[in-house]
């Protein structure tokens, strides 16, 4: 347990890497929050002291560290980003008395506590059982999930790779979609329809079944169309991004029985968020056969900017059973 007034919380992704210092315990805040591009750096190392070098105050002696991808062993590899490290090395290199690394969206998870009514926007109906537990997903460069579950007076995390199990069509549509992804990936998991590069895939593959030649397009460029056009392909595009994550935030919950919530978090809703709430997904959460009290369950969106960095922060100050 670390009772630091200030630590060092990071929250790498496969595009940006966040980095600010958390002070506090029970109100956790955040500050000298500073966003740094992951491709501009060679390593974690690089980019921290590259940080380190630019805040105010005395520099922090310990760290807490979410990272896009799976925390497991001594070695550390990101999914979307180059970056390495060994995470018995990282305190030494870093020239600090502990650094803790933790998945993304398991920091996340601690963070939920932490949030207020005006960080969480619902969306369609149900209510949160207080002791039942929560789960946090959310597309971004990839898409992470995370649940935290009651025990005793406190909360243990359950961290998962749940993004890469296989994509699930529901409907004709999306099994069309399906072969032509496969072609390109053999494999179709989740994240390769619903995370910022699946826009594209989303695209290419209506494009490809309409007749049509496909625009080069960045996700950016689409989502930006489809807010302008939402009858036009890119419009048919993220709607089906929308339904998709809607099946899969369903599938989640029953999977985790999560009574207490269903919270979404990640960089891209959003960017589009007037075309998220008026799409299918909430309908496409509830759409599970004949288990129908998840239509009990609440879907919360994440309005909180660093919830990374809060939970991140909570982790290492020992607020969770272990």
């Amino acid at each position: 347990m670390t009772q630091t007034k200030t630590t060092l919380v990071a929250d790498i992704g496969g595009t940006n890497a966040r980095f600010a210092l958390a002070r506090g315990t029970e109100d956790i805040a955040i500050d000298q929050l500073m966003i740094l591009p992951t491709a501009d750096y060679a390593s974690l190392q690089e980019a921290a002291e590259s940080y380190l070098a630019q805040i105010d105050g005395q520099r922090p002696t310990v760290a807490a560290i979410a990272i896009a991808g799976p925390v497991v062993g001594r070695q550390v590899t990101m999914t979307n980003c180059a970056w390495t490290f060994c995470r018995e090395k990282l305190a030494a290199d870093l020239g600090m008395a502990e650094v803790l690394v933790l998945n993304d969206f398991e920091a996340i998870a601690c963070a939920l506590p932490y949030l207020h009514a005006a960080d969480l926007l619902k969306i369609g109906g149900g209510e949160i059982q207080d002791n039942g537990t929560k789960i946090v997903l959310g597309p971004g460069t990839g898409i992470g999930l995370a649940a935290l579950t009651s025990v005793g007076d406190g909360w243990k995390v359950l961290t998962s790779e749940g993004g890469h199990v296989g994509f699930a069509p529901a409907d004709e549509l999306e099994r069309q979609i399906l072969q032509t992804v496969k072609y390109k990936y053999p494999r179709v998991s989740v994240e390769r329809v619903i995370s910022g590069s699946g826009f594209s895939t989303l695209y290419q593959a209506i494009c490809s079944l309409q007749g049509a030649e496909a625009e080069p397009l960045s996700p950016r460029e689409i989502t930006q169309r489809a807010l302008e056009n939402p009858e036009g392909r890119c419009g048919q595009a993220v709607d089906i991004f929308c339904g998709i994550l809607g099946s899969y935030a369903g599938d989640m919950a029953v999977t985790f029985n999560a009574t207490g919530g269903v919270y979404l978090a990640g960089g891209i809703l959003p960017k589009i968020q007037d075309f998220f709430i008026n799409s299918r997904f909430r309908e496409r959460f509830e759409n599970k056969g004949r288990l129908t009290y998840v239509r009990d369950i609440p879907t919360l969106q994440i309005l909180q900017k660093q919830p990374a960095l809060i939970g991140a922060a909570a982790r290492i100050r020992g607020h969770f059973i272990a």
